[in-house]
This record gives structure tokens, sequence and C-alpha cells, in this order.
């Protein structure tokens, strides 16, 4: 699960490097199109929403790690021990 979170935050960053490269490419053109400010209101949209879910994310993986941690302790003393017994 940390390894998905992990991902996730990286494939986040990720998409919004390209829709910034995006958005600066479309704002390059000498003449826009009709419907070039759509698009980078959409895509300006996408990032404001993407980096919130990010920040949520941050907020709720900072609650996830220590009990993740605690729980692989346990199950790891469990382990040993039970490995001992046999």
């Amino acid at each position: 699960m940390l390894r998905e979170i992990e991902e996730i935050k990286l494939q986040s960053k990720q998409e919004i490097k390209e829709l910034r490269q995006r958005i600066q490419a479309l704002r390059s053109y000498p003449f826009m199109r009709w419907d070039t400010k759509a698009a980078i209101k959409k895509a300006e949209e996408k990032i404001e929403m993407i980096q919130q879910l990010l920040v949520k994310l941050e907020a709720l993986a900072e609650q996830v790690y220590p009990v993740v941690k605690d729980l692989k302790t346990i199950i790891g003393v469990k382990k040993v021990n039970s490995g001992k017994n046999k």
C-alpha cells in the first residue's frame, strides 16, 4: 500500500508537469484557436484538483504510516516468535 501511495504521488506530479507543458505550448501559439482558452482553463483546473488531492493524500499518509509501521512490527514479532515455538 505504501508503494502504491508513492507511485500515485509520482504519477500525479508527472501529470502536473505534462499539463503545465501543454498549457505553455498552447499559450506559445501566435494565433490561438477558438477552443484554446477552454483547453487551458480545463488543464489549469485539473492541475488545481490534483494538487488539492495530493495535499489530502499527504495528510492521510502521515496518519497511515505509523499504523502500518506498528502493524509490520507486530507481525514481524509474531513470525519470529512462531518460528521459535516450532
